[in-house]
């Protein structure tokens, strides 16, 4: 061959190996069971189940400050009321001790210096002078005043630092939410560019219900709504109470203000994602302080869903079937700044059990 044909065939042969090679691949994936189409699908997956529970963990962070929040500012207000209660009944007594004093120097005893306030830089030498010229009766009132003075030295100290705690915890929550908005907005970003996918959506889905069936294998009993022989309550009969990105954790319980306990799961998701009824059944809108805007499920299973916070709601209440938006994630009534879904679920209309298992198995 000359060399001007050897040098056409080169490339020739460049071509001819690389279309060999991406042939051999093809077959290769082809005999493992597995498409280019379909890995491509499965990272998709997982890139989306990742995203997902690095914003679950940013959520379940946040939440988890909010209610270390709502301790500290609990504490700290009664240590405030039982600081403001001591200082009355120090004051009361420090007036019973000077008049048993004035009584004393009326009766003959030596004159004293005039008490000042509590806390004043000569408390000790006018204790040691009560002390010195009291009676018997005097003593008794002059006990109890230094035993309010000693614990209302100690409420003041332990509300000083509490201060500094809830100081701290602001500081502390201001953080994780914007961590937890975020990971979340992340989110909604990968879900918005992979979730076109059909395939995607269905490698999602087997997983969900793979989970589900473990979980169920674990804790006992079968398909519908109950309680399972582990003691937590299972409710497959419903979809996810929202439509769109949402990040949430374990809040069952978890300390709120006014002393109460958190009867929900808060699902952190963006104002205006769609709310579904979870479950067909009767619509009631309402407006609570707290809750803000809501509405009520009265499902035909018997349980009672409630849903709050919403920035609106879809249509009047009404008989609604599963999976029909009735309203608006928001931030009404006590969740001014973060936007989220409070939702509860209520066997049988009955008291509020943790709705996580059942919304993490749903959603």
């Amino acid at each position: 061959m000359s060399s001007k044909n050897r040098r056409r065939a080169r490339p020739m042969a460049v071509l001819t190996s690389v279309v060999i090679a991406a042939l051999v691949g093809s077959a290769s994936l082809a005999v493992s069971g597995v498409s280019a189409d379909e890995s491509a699908a499965q990272r998709a997956a997982a890139e989306i189940q990742a995203a997902r529970d690095r914003a679950d963990r940013a959520a379940s962070a946040m939440f988890d400050a909010e209610s270390r929040l709502d301790s500290l500012s609990i504490e700290e207000q009664e240590l405030a009321i039982q600081v403001v209660e001591l200082e009355a009944v120090a004051s009361q007594l420090q007036v019973d001790v000077e008049e048993l004093a004035v009584q004393r120097f009326v009766s003959g005893a030596r004159g004293i210096p005039l008490l000042s306030g509590l806390g004043g830089p000569t408390e000790q030498a006018q204790m040691d002078v009560l002390l010195a010229i009291a009676t018997d009766t005097s003593q008794a009132k002059l006990d109890e005043y230094d035993a309010v003075a000693t614990e209302l030295a100690d409420k003041r100290r332990r509300l000083g630092r509490a201060k500094s705690a809830t100081e701290q915890a602001i500081e502390d929550y201001a953080s994780a939410k914007v961590q937890a908005e975020s990971d979340l907005k992340r989110l909604q970003e990968i879900e918005a560019e992979r979730l076109e996918n059909e395939r995607v959506k269905a490698i999602l889905e087997a997983q969900r219900q793979a989970a589900l069936a473990e979980a169920a294998a674990r804790g006992g009993g079968n398909g519908g709504a109950t309680f399972l022989d582990n003691g937590v309550y299972m409710d497959r009969s419903i979809v996810c109470p929202i439509r769109g990105s949402a990040a949430f954790g374990d809040t069952w319980g978890a300390p709120r203000s006014g002393g109460r306990r958190h009867e929900g799961v808060d699902m952190l998701a963006s104002t205006g994602t769609p709310l579904v009824a979870v479950a067909s059944g009767r619509l009631r809108q309402s407006v609570f302080s707290l809750g803000g805007i809501s509405s009520h499920i009265y499902a035909n299973n018997g349980n009672t869903y409630f849903y709050a916070h919403l920035s609106s709601w879809e249509g009047p209440s009404r008989t609604v079937q599963q999976g029909e938006v009735i309203g608006y994630v928001g931030d009404t009534g006590n969740a001014s700044g973060t936007p989220h879904l409070h939702f509860e679920i209520r066997p049988n209309g009955g008291r509020a059990i943790n709705p996580y298992p059942a919304v993490r198995a749903a959603c």
